[in-house]
């Protein structure tokens, strides 16, 4: 039987990431960069933002023509927008085949078989799946570093999130089948496992929460380091904080969004927790490992900031001094709070939103750029993960606190854990010599 060709698109956030591998699994297929040589054609797709949500129906439209010429060709999409859109996808979409909810993956080679052989065009969007990990990821050989989802779905509701709606509600994947994962990966050569989920830290299941999972993972021969996003602010536990300090595999490292430094700001967004209340998770987090690097989300022009919110805001960024954070205009997204104050009179303007960006996401570049400087001359425990994207004589890994490192080496150190002298501090990243 002919193995199919896949051309599989990938946007959004890791976790979208890790389902195109489960994805590539499922199917046992070959893929390809070229979408004319596949047999199949999938956009995995975020709907986190507006703007994602729109790229990845106009990348949809591309594949009309190939279809037109291709009529054996199976068009699909899967993801977030698929999840939000569902029916309405087929009918907007003559070319389309099939629409594939998040949760709906272990079901996608009967999709397939389906399409062939009834020339249906399927929607699998529910959430009542008996087995959401059911499939593994593919992982490519050599790789160092790797996914490992933990959660599915998110019980927090936070305003401006539409996560609740297109992953469901929160589901914990059983311990042993985590730990099981996590040997399959070892196995393919994989050194550091960067666990995910929504509210990663909210983990729990049969009297285990979080710590114990960093506790069980940290006994794994043949894993070296350990990493997880995306935590929750309110989910910072006590046991949670000792385990990262106990467990040596577990990096000096946490993404801990924090979205607004008002309180007002923060209690419209549904965050459930304080400004002053996230504070004291990052000095509990820095009294039990003082050379913790941190970074963050953060959301301007949610409806009903002011001027003032703002300001509340950057004294936060300095106060904290994250390492680095990821900054968003908010997007309104359908059928969340947050769009219903958008369409209100709170609405803040999308010039002053944009002015507002600009001014947080300069400061964080000079706090990171500092921060970056302050490496030079020291030696940093790099595990190389690739090839530099600019310069294939250049290799890139990352540092336990999760900064990007670049330096001048072969390609036999990927997968090697190696020491390099830092001698350049840049915005996003660090320059070094590796040191044999």
């Amino acid at each position: 039987m002919k193995t199919d060709t896949l051309y599989l698109e990938t946007y959004g956030c890791q976790m979208n990431e890790y389902d195109s591998d489960r994805i590539q699994n499922a199917l046992g297929a070959s893929i390809t960069s070229n979408p004319k040589e596949a047999d199949i054609v999938i956009v995995n797709t975020c709907a986190i933002r507006e703007k994602a949500d729109q790229k990845a129906l106009s990348s949809l439209g591309r594949f009309k023509h190939l279809k037109a010429k291709n009529p054996e060709l199976i068009v699909g999409v899967s993801g977030c927008v698929a999840q939000l859109y569902g029916e309405e996808l087929i009918r907007r979409m003559p070319h389309l085949d099939f629409v594939l909810g998040p949760r709906a993956i272990p079901g996608l080679p009967r999709l397939i078989e389906e399409i062939r052989e009834k020339k249906s065009r399927p929607v699998e969007t529910s959430f009542d799946v008996e087995e959401p990990f059911d499939v593994l990821p593919y992982h490519q050989e050599g790789k160092p570093t790797a996914f490992l989802s933990i959660q599915q779905g998110c019980n927090k509701k936070c305003a401006y999130c539409i996560v609740p709606t297109v992953r469901g509600s929160e589901v914990n994947r059983p311990v042993e089948d985590i730990t099981s994962e996590a040997h399959y990966l070892i196995e393919k050569g994989v050194r550091e496992i960067t666990l995910i989920g929504q509210t990663v830290n909210s983990w729990k299941l049969e009297g285990l929460k979080f710590g114990d999972l960093l506790r069980a993972l940290g006994e794994l021969d043949g894993l070296e380091r350990i990493r997880f996003t995306t935590s929750y602010p309110r989910d910072i536990t006590k046991k949670m904080v000792e385990a990262m300090a106990d467990v040596p595999k577990v990096c000096r490292h946490i993404h801990l969004p924090v979205q607004s430094g008002s309180d007002k700001v923060l209690r419209l967004m549904n965050r459930t927790y304080t400004r002053g209340w996230y504070l004291d998770s990052v000095n509990r987090l820095r009294d039990a490992m003082p050379d913790i690097a941190i970074s963050s989300d953060i959301i301007v022009g949610f409806p009903g900031e002011t001027e003032d919110d703002f300001e509340q805001t950057m004294s936060l960024v300095g106060e904290v001094g994250f390492d680095s954070s990821f900054s968003f205009k908010y997007s309104p997204r359908p059928g969340t709070v947050g769009e219903e104050l958008w369409r209100s009179d709170e609405r803040v303007g999308d010039s002053t939103a944009g002015g507002r960006l600009a001014r947080l996401q300069e400061y964080q570049r000079e706090i990171t750029l500092a921060k970056n400087m302050e490496r030079v001359g020291k030696s940093e425990r790099v595990l190389v993960e690739e090839e530099s994207r600019n310069d294939s004589s250049w290799l890139s890994g990352r540092t336990e606190h999760n900064r990007i490192v670049n330096f001048p080496g072969g390609k036999e150190l990927i997968g090697e854990m190696v020491d390099v002298r830092i001698t350049e501090g840049l915005a996003n990243s660090l320059r070094g010599q590796y040191l044999n």
